[in-house]
């Protein structure tokens, strides 16, 4: 059962997302002119609650952080007529994320956490009193996706005509990225936005929120040799793979299916361009058909003798690789200058994640979308586990699909049955996907790294917000 929700009247509901600006126009006539201001908030919470990490596309290795924390630095903003989608104002934020500047600062408000700027309008760009805009920006850093640059293109006067979308380059990781759009309502010269329909009409605040999943996995007690057909095989790699993985992210579908005021649509799936460049195998597979999110390589945190060829060494003898093992050291090459800090004896790694949704085809084909495999030097998979997906809320009866029109213009929002089961499911945006519990990046007390000698199961966590009181930033 699908509903289908095109956004072809104008570009302005094709986008539904959101950026600052201004209109040419004077809405008062006279000498004096109105104060016309938009708060632009970028949430470092999103819709998953559990204990995060964090990682950076640039370096390949994670930047954790606590508090209200993004690791991105240009945010680009800009104002369309509602009507038209002719662009009224077009503008850039540089320095977004840095501490020492007056660009953006932290707020906390509740269980929310992130930065916000209250932006002043021009005088020249004064939005007209009765008329209605939409404001959509991107959050994001400059060095990554390609070097990708928001609204390409798009100049003050002219149309906004396509729906922003971000492509990976091949050889690069997925990395930090929010987007955002809101209704401008201009009454008496103010400018106003409401949260539904059924909300009055407030201040005008725009929230940008996480384009991008997250994933990590934090493991303890790892067995250090197998035998297999007849030789013991060390144990050099453990890495998470996934079935399914896509290329291209559509910055859209921010808009509730029910309600045209609403811009906070849940359980979005905006990932496509599937990839086929596979480099990993599930296990019992006779091709590749899977793609490394992760790997971790344990000699550099159970560092061998000279002359061990780069594996791992267990080094009291009783098989594991654990906090018995007084060799174990963090890997400083992937997580440097003390930026995570972990229980002795356990491993760790991450990976921003580009959603993509799994069919009713892979479900009745029984792959996985994520397996953890232990593995030696050449990639044979010693020990895996298909993971299982353990919400604290069950699966969604019903999920959000984010296309393009054939023209590649427009959003095309799909609502359809949820076909997923425990083992087979998406990856949504603004998720974070975790396998144990890691605390604040300085503070280990309260870790909890998953046993991997004793689990039968695998199950990974996705709950409501990234980041809770006291955890870790996943940026």
């Amino acid at each position: 059962m699908k509903r289908y929700n095109t956004f072809a009247a104008t570009w302005l509901a094709a986008l539904t997302i959101g950026i600052s600006a201004c209109s040419d126009n004077d809405s008062t006539g006279g000498e004096t002119h109105p104060v016309q201001q938009i708060t632009v908030k970028v949430e470092s919470v999103g819709e998953s609650l559990i204990n995060p990490a964090t990682s950076k596309a640039d370096a390949h290795r994670p930047r954790p952080s606590i508090g209200p924390s993004q690791d991105f630095d240009k945010l680009a903003l800009l104002i369309i007529d509602s009507e038209s989608a002719q662009v009224i104002y077009k503008t850039e934020l540089d320095n977004w994320s840095a501490t020492d500047n007056t660009v953006s600062n932290p707020y906390i408000e509740g269980n929310v956490r992130g930065r916000k700027v209250q932006l002043t309008l021009p005088e020249r760009s004064l939005l007209t009193d009765g008329k209605d805009y939409i404001i959509y920006a991107v959050g994001y850093p400059s060095q990554a996706y390609g070097n990708y640059v928001p609204f390409a293109g798009t100049e003050e006067g002219g149309l906004l005509s396509t729906t922003e979308v971000v492509t990976l380059p091949e050889g690069e990781v997925p990395d930090e990225l929010f987007a955002g759009a809101e209704m401008l309502h201009v009454r008496d010269g103010k400018v106003l936005t409401q949260a539904s329909s059924d909300a009055p009409l407030e201040d005008a605040v725009v929230t940008l929120r996480r384009q991008v999943a997250g994933t990590f996995g934090y493991f303890t007690r790892i067995q250090a040799t197998y035998m297999q057909d007849g030789l013991r095989r060390t144990a050099k790699y453990l890495r998470l793979v996934s079935s399914r993985t896509n290329r291209s992210i559509i910055l859209g579908g921010f808009r509730s299916m029910e309600d045209p005021e609403n811009f906070n649509q849940e359980n979005v799936i905006n990932g496509y361009q599937a990839r086929t460049d596979y480099d990993a195998t599930l296990a019992g597979a006779d091709s590749p058909n899977a793609f490394v999110l992760y790997q971790i390589d344990l000699a550099r945190w159970f560092p061998g003798a000279e002359g061990s060829d780069g594996l791992p060494l267990d080094k009291n003898g009783d098989n594991y690789l654990d906090e018995k093992d007084d060799n174990w050291q963090m890997d400083t090459e992937t997580y440097p200058d003390n930026i995570l800090k972990l229980q002795a004896g356990s491993v760790f790694g991450d990976r921003f994640l580009i959603a993509s949704a799994m069919y009713e085809a892979d479900i009745e084909s029984g792959i996985p979308t994520f397996q953890l495999q232990v593995t030696d030097e050449t990639g044979r998979i010693l020990q895996y586990w298909d993971v299982l997906l353990r919400e604290q809320v069950m699966l969604h009866a019903t999920r959000t699909i984010v296309s393009l029109a054939e023209d590649g213009g427009r959003t095309v929002i799909t609502t359809e049955t949820n076909p997923e089961t425990e083992y087979c499911y998406s990856i949504v945006r603004n998720h974070l996907y975790a396998m144990g519990d890691k605390a604040h990046s300085q503070s280990y007390g309260e870790d909890e790294p998953i046993a991997l000698a004793d689990a039968q199961e695998l199950v990974v966590d996705v709950d409501n917000e990234w980041e809770t009181a006291g955890t870790i930033i996943f940026n």
